[in-house]
């Protein structure tokens, strides 16, 4: 990778600072790896993050930031490093990654479940679904802080890093209840509910190293199909489902209309917007139901577009059932509204003049994959703090051949950089 040559229009201070932070982060590329396999070799399922968050804490700690943990039960916690600015202008800065890696492996897990929860290096790649997912990115963030701190950097304004959790926490439904199944992103609204605030957010996620301005929203549907038991010698059959058709069949009929709705949701709410494209995408992802009382329940994941109300879609998800002459009740069991970052020019300017800086070019569109998800930067939109997301990209790894538990080393390097430098060019630097 070709580093670009200064940009104009920065003041000698900014550049020297971006130089020493710079150098301090390429010296501590082993650093970096190592703090990947630390994190990612520790077991943090949404709910039980304390652990994780107790790590971070205690290396940022070492590192000379001032630390401390925001705790929510007695096994989960986010944890916040902040560097004080003095006060002498600048903007204040948000960066935020989730220290949860999604549900705890199920008792029956394979062998290779359990590996790819952990972390390791093959060559050029980092693998682990954690690491991916997000504590990669949480890792760049420390290592681009601290070598501020390190390289003597004074920044104008405050900076906090935050560690979250909860950010793939599961929605409450059904037996699923209580503050462990919170639905998404609860971990950032417990940090910026509790004072943690600042005049922008920076959350750190895979985006192809586009810069994410917009994200969907979700809308969890459940259809509640009734119905009776029959004992089968007993069963008759109708030629067309009606109200004594089994539960279960009436289900599977339904599923199937389902997903010819969700093709053509999506090519009808596809559409391009200012820096990408959102493609909502929706899918059947359980069904369950019960024998001996004869029902069935078919639980849907819609994405929706910013702004998109979930009672529209349920009446969509509704509109299907009765189609097919199906008694079915529907209802939304999580609702996380997306965003666009509204006021965040300063962080855009920042973050790109950052990338043209390492990269010698604009940064790319980002992949519709993550314009078209729900993550944590929608919830700094939500309470009017101007957030975006930025990220290296994932790569395809041999063990699985899934594209979503790898990224190449020299990719995560390149993104603490990017942080460092785009920390201090919006914070801004004494002298600058």
């Amino acid at each position: 990778m070709t580093e670009a040559t200064d940009s104009p229009g920065r003041s000698p201070a900014v550049e020297q600072a971006i130089d020493r932070a710079w150098t301090d982060i390429e010296a501590s590329r082993d650093d970096l790896v190592a703090l990947c396999l630390e994190l990612g070799n520790l077991p943090s399922p949404h709910a039980a993050e304390r652990p994780a968050a107790e790590h971070v804490g205690a290396w940022l700690e070492r590192s000379g930031i001032e630390t401390w943990l925001q705790p929510i039960t007695d096994r989960s916690a986010n944890v916040v490093g902040h560097v004080p600015g003095t006060g002498a202008g600048g903007h204040s800065l948000i960066v935020n990654a989730h220290l949860d890696t999604g549900p705890a492996l199920a008792p029956e897990a394979t062998a290779d479940d359990r590996r790819i929860e952990g972390a390791w290096v093959d060559g050029d790649l980092i693998i682990g679904k954690g690491v991916i997912n997000d504590k990669g990115q949480l890792c760049a963030f420390m290592i681009a802080v601290r070598a501020l701190v390190r390289a003597g950097v004074r920044l104008r304004g405050d900076l906090w890093l935050s560690g979250v959790a909860f950010e793939t926490g599961r929605p409450s439904v059904d037996a699923l209840q209580g503050i462990d199944c919170p639905g998404e992103g609860f971990g950032s609204r417990w940090l910026v509910d509790r004072g943690v605030t600042a005049d922008f957010a920076l959350v750190g996620e895979t985006s192809g190293f586009g810069i994410v301005r917009a994200e969907c929203g979700e809308a969890s549907i459940k259809v509640h199909v009734p119905g009776k038991r029959v004992y089968t010698p007993r069963l008759e059959r109708g030629a067309e489902l009606g109200p004594n058709s089994n539960a279960f069949v009436k289900a599977a009929h339904l599923v199937v209309a389902l997903e010819r709705w969700a093709v053509d949701y999506q090519a009808r709410q596809s559409r391009d917007f200012e820096g990408g494209r959102f493609v909502p995408k929706a899918q059947v992802v359980k069904i369950a139901g019960s024998e001996a009382l004869g029902w069935c329940n078919v639980y849907l994941d819609v994405r929706i577009l910013p702004g998109q109300k979930p009672e529209a879609i349920r009446r969509e998800v509704a509109s299907v059932a009765q189609a097919l002459g199906i008694e079915a009740r529907t209802s939304v069991y999580q609702f996380s509204r997306g965003y666009v970052a509204q006021g965040a020019e300063p962080l855009l300017a920042a973050l790109e003049a950052g990338h043209r800086r390492l990269f010698g070019s604009a940064p790319p569109q980002p992949p519709a994959a993550e314009t078209s998800m729900w993550r944590d930067v929608n919830v700094f939109n939500e309470v009017g703090i101007p957030a975006v997301c930025y990220g290296p990209p994932r790569q395809v790894e041999p063990f699985s051949g899934a594209r979503d538990r790898a990224m190449r080393i020299d990719d995560l390097l390149a993104a603490t950089k990017v942080y460092a430098a785009t920390i201090i060019e919006l914070c801004g630097v004494e002298g600058g």
